[in-house]
């Protein structure tokens, strides 16, 4: 197995090269998205099995759609995990590489890999009734469902993060405040953050969603969106002007969070989860939506290349900070990501990326689920989720974020009309 592993992954570099997070078609003719195979899940887990079947091997291989920088090998990505149709080999080629000749389609069709089933929603580690019938978007991959440019990630009208500064009113309005139901009975507190994809559903954090934050605070009960400043009903600029309209709280229908999380794995991989709101948003100023990369094309990442982080967490001088804050921090490459926190034996994977790492601008306690995000294309795009770091704004110490694109095709799995 380890050595087929190591055939495919030179087969597979050997295509041209061609940029990450692409729009690409599998082999049978699926869209998806041209992604590192470590973070291609339904591929990765076909390719470390014990044994695979020729055609598991084929499709693998025609998935190839291009190399990244130390010509990592990229793949097609969907939810496919092999042909839709049963294949034979065809005569007419020889088998050259060990793995049998080329594969035409035999008919009649029929389904030789069963698309992943869907989980069913949760609530923690509790399935939730949907209260609505399930309909499904008309391309089957929930690309229907999530906004584009210009509905998404717009600047904003008026043009605590860890030493970071204040927000001005209805910036980054796709912000949303995560409510728990305290254990003690005694009103609701914020501990997370997440952000607005579309009218119904707000993107997080899986560790907002199960785990310590639940036990320690409360039940996850509600949504708040359209805040600036949490001691106000409603906000308004400094000095007078035009007002916010007023906050929207509105009630959690459905969670899902990814299902291969576990709060016990010290790096925190697949920490994302969604959060399916009781009703549609109103938009508004103050509430609009923040694009997924995937709605603005892609892009290389570059050492030093700038990002913003924002949230109501903690700050310099307060356990948590009233007044939306933000910072700029730097992205940092992989390699060295990986060595920094190899350190305290936590190994950062392909899904996550790392930003930071300045002396006192961080993302902080209270930021998590929160989003990372880079304006490009016009718009601003979700690159990544705050998961964890080390501490909060030590030096060479970068935080460490799910990787949003690497999750693209499970968010439209899992969004629904």
């Amino acid at each position: 197995m380890k050595v087929f592993a190591a055939v495919v992954l030179c087969i597979l570099i050997a295509h041209e090269a061609k940029a990450q997070y692409s729009r690409c078609l599998n082999p049978n003719q699926t869209p998806g998205l041209c992604v590192l195979i470590s973070e291609c899940q339904t591929l990765y887990s076909v390719l470390k099995r014990a044994t695979l079947s020729d055609q598991e091997k084929s499709f693998i291989k025609s998935s190839a759609c291009g190399r990244g920088s130390n010509n990592q090998p990229y793949v097609c990505c969907t939810q496919d995990t092999g042909y839709v149709r049963t294949q034979r080999q065809n005569p007419n080629f020889p088998d050259y590489d060990g793995f049998g000749g080329d594969w035409e389609e035999e008919r009649p069709q029929s389904f030789v890999f069963p698309r992943q089933e869907r989980r069913p929603w949760s609530f923690g580690n509790q399935p939730v009734t949907s209260r609505t019938p399930v309909q499904r978007s008309s391309t089957g991959d929930g690309s229907t469902l999530l906004p584009q440019p210009p509905t998404c990630g717009g600047v904003a009208i008026r043009n605590r993060i860890y030493d970071g500064q204040d927000t001005d009113l209805n910036e980054f309005p796709w912000m949303v405040l995560l409510e728990y139901r305290r254990r003690t009975g005694n009103g609701l507190s914020t501990a997370c953050a997440g952000s607005l994809i579309n009218q119904r559903y707000v993107l997080t954090a899986a560790h907002c969603l199960t785990g310590r934050i639940e036990r320690e605070v409360g039940t996850l009960v509600s949504v708040r969106l359209g805040e600036h400043d949490t001691r106000t009903a409603v906000d308004c600029p400094p000095g007078g002007g035009t007002c916010s309209p007023e906050v929207q709280r509105l009630g959690i229908e459905e969670i899902r969070f990814h299902e291969r999380y576990s709060e016990k794995a010290s790096n925190q991989v697949h920490d994302i989860g969604l959060i399916r709101l009781e009703r549609n948003v109103r938009y508004s100023d103050n509430i609009q939506p923040i694009c997924l990369p995937s709605s603005v094309g892609p892009e290389s990442r570059q050492s030093g290349q700038q990002f913003t982080v924002a949230g109501w967490g903690r700050t310099l001088k307060m356990n948590r900070s009233a007044v939306k804050q933000k910072v700029t921090v730097n992205y940092v490459e992989a390699t060295k990501c990986r060595q920094r926190f190899a350190q305290i034996k936590v190994n950062v994977e392909a899904t996550q990326l790392c930003a930071g790492g300045q002396f006192r601008q961080d993302s902080c306690d209270g930021d998590s689920g929160g989003p990372l995000m880079r304006f490009r294309d016009d718009s601003w795009v979700l690159e990544g989720i705050v998961s964890f770091g080390y501490k909060c704004g030590l030096k060479d110490w970068p935080g460490v974020y799910t990787n949003v694109a690497a999750y693209d095709i499970w968010i439209r799995q899992n969004v629904r009309a």
